[in-house]
């Protein structure tokens, strides 16, 4: 036996130990008795009230819970496999885009979260990069950026500032991922064919309802036996299963630039990513590799936000403008087309108060979250003019001294909210 085969069973050994490994550590999770478990249901009922208890139908829900969630159970495990009760949608027009948001029932959020609570977040997290930062307990938006800014600071200690960003972007992310996709993932990671049935009967379940629209018969079977066959895209905004979907689908293109192509620094938030190297034409060759990647998840890049940019001209990412001076500082400023939206937003609300349709209350909250916003950039001066409009509107409702903030501190750096008081203080400013 040659050094070569001992190799190749030292690999199949290693590989069938932590196939038994993961096996073990995740058999509650893959097993449909014990995840669908009442109270599993109980402890969901209590995150799903949380923001909503008001409307009427989850207090009619929770007055006959134990009723609804043993009829639930009991379809279950007669193989019935769920479909969306409500066939609503929202159109929602954002930044001029148009988003079909399916508004969830109680009913239906009670299974998607004992699924995600008890099945997929458990299993799938750890597959995972840490760098991918969406629809995670302890990760999210600030997480994500406070990891760009980090590893662009590494990347300034390594090139100095004369390297590249890749930054890339999903067109139409939520509507082109392949169901067939989705099930291969799935199967991947849970043996248990119940769990997996009821996933895609969720996924499903929103494709069905738009396929039952159609008033021609003919093309209305063809689809559904596309659908049941796996053959369609698309899974729906506002469902939790579907957020979680769409953070793992896109996981093998994330093994593929840190493990195969040892990429060090790299960053994905849901469909926008950015990667950072000294060197172009290696960032043009990973994303040859990274379409190739994508054709076989079934999904396609966006070209026109697809780009290979040089730091010291700036790039965009999570609405934040960030750029590498000659000397290696790290600038953050605000997006310009955030703060045209917010002005114009100011103005509109100060429409919508004049004709009773909205509160000063729900004006200044807005305000509050976009000026909590903009610290996370070098944004004084941008800041300060929003204030002052603000004040303009509505008479300075609601700020106070807090909000006048003045440049101090160590070279000249823009303080947070919370040390204006101690700064003020010690300064002896009025």
């Amino acid at each position: 036996m040659n050094k070569f085969q001992r190799a190749k069973i030292r690999i199949n050994r290693d590989k069938q130990m932590k196939e038994e490994n993961r096996s073990i550590k995740y058999r509650h999770y893959d097993n449909f008795d014990e995840v669908m478990y009442m109270q599993h249901y109980l402890d969901a009922l209590q995150k799903c009230r949380v923001g909503v208890s008001w409307k009427g139908s989850v207090q009619l829900y929770t007055q006959n819970a134990i009723t609804e969630i043993s009829k639930t159970l009991t379809k279950l495990m007669d193989n019935k496999l769920p479909k969306l009760t409500s066939i609503k949608r929202i159109t929602l027009y954002e930044r001029g885009k148009k988003r079909n948001i399916v508004p969830i029932t109680i009913k239906d959020r009670m299974i998607q979260r004992v699924l995600c609570d008890y099945a997929l977040i458990p299993v799938l997290k750890d597959t995972l990069i840490y760098d991918n930062g969406a629809s995670m307990k302890d990760k999210g938006v600030d997480f994500t950026r406070k990891r760009i800014e980090k590893h662009m600071r590494q990347a300034i200690k390594e090139y100095g500032s004369d390297f590249y960003a890749l930054t890339f972007d999903f067109k139409s992310f939520f509507n082109s991922i392949p169901h067939e996709t989705c099930l291969r993932v799935l199967k991947e990671n849970f043996k248990d064919r119940r769990i997996i049935g009821i996933v895609m009967a969720i996924i499903k379940s929103y494709q069905e309802t738009e396929i039952m629209s159609i008033r021609n018969p003919e093309e209305r079977k063809r689809q559904l036996e596309l659908l049941k066959k796996n053959k369609l895209s698309g899974i729906c905004l506002g469902s939790q299963i579907s957020q979680i979907m769409a953070l793992v689908v896109p996981n093998l293109l994330d093994h593929y630039i840190k493990d195969k192509m040892g990429v060090k620094h790299y960053v994905r938030y849901m469909d926008d990513g950015i990667v950072l190297s000294d060197d172009k034409e290696f960032l043009h060759n990973l994303y040859a590799g990274m379409i190739e990647i994508s054709k076989e998840l079934g999904l396609n890049f966006n070209e026109k936000k697809t780009q290979i940019v040089k730091m010291s001209k700036g790039i965009t990412f999570m609405k934040i403008r960030y750029i590498v001076t000659p000397s290696g500082r790290l600038i953050k400023k605000l997006h310009k087309a955030g703060i045209i939206r917010m002005r114009r937003k100011l103005k509109k609300f100060r429409r919508l108060v004049d004709l009773g349709l909205m509160t000063l209350d729900d004006v200044y909250n807005s305000f509050q979250s976009w000026v909590a916003h903009s610290y996370l950039s070098q944004s004084y001066r941008t800041r300060k003019n929003m204030i002052k409009l603000y004040n303009e509107l509505f008479d300075g409702y609601r700020v106070t001294k807090k909000y006048e903030h003045i440049k101090g501190g160590k070279n000249g750096e823009l303080l947070q909210t919370d040390k204006w008081h101690e700064y003020r203080w010690n300064c002896n400013v009025a």
